[in-house]
């Protein structure tokens, strides 16, 4: 806590410890969480989930946590570390510009209409396409072998 919760708003992946405790209490001492909760939460969980935990102060339990939508798994405690290397690993192993065009379509069109997303989304995945990440899972895929996107 202490900042924690904040913290973990700039992240992209959440795995937390079963009894981990998650909490923005800044009201309850009379201030303001300025570490970007007033703005990053909302876009995060749903607003009435996130106006509950900017207003009341309460703490959150990791179980309530991942039903809202603030982390995306609760994993046996000492655990955490080791499931977050292993998403880390699976994300590792795919195509370096697809991972970096998804995400970075996510974030962009996250604001937009429909409309504009998905205008917005091919402009940035189609040339993902003609890249040589693309080429070598294809070949990857026909040859039923794993893709090294690092030997080039």
């Amino acid at each position: 806590m202490a900042g924690g919760t904040e913290i973990l708003q700039g992240t992209d992946i959440r795995v937390a410890g079963a009894s981990a405790t998650f909490g923005l209490y800044e009201v309850r001492r009379g201030l303001f969480p300025i570490g970007g909760s007033t703005v990053r939460l909302p876009r995060q969980i749903p607003r009435t989930h996130a106006l509950e935990m900017l207003l009341t102060g309460r703490p959150y339990p990791a179980e309530e946590a991942a039903r809202i939508g603030l982390v995306g798994r609760v994993v046996p405690d000492g655990t955490a570390l080791e499931t977050a290397l292993e998403i880390a690993d699976r994300i590792n192993a795919c195509g370096p510009l697809a991972v970096e065009a998804v995400k970075a379509s996510v974030y962009e069109t996250a604001a937009m209409t429909e409309e504009d997303g998905l205008a917005a989304e091919l402009k940035r995945g189609w040339p993902v396409f003609a890249t040589e990440d693309a080429k070598e899972g294809a070949r990857a895929f026909a040859e039923k072998r794993a893709p090294d996107y690092r030997r080039r």
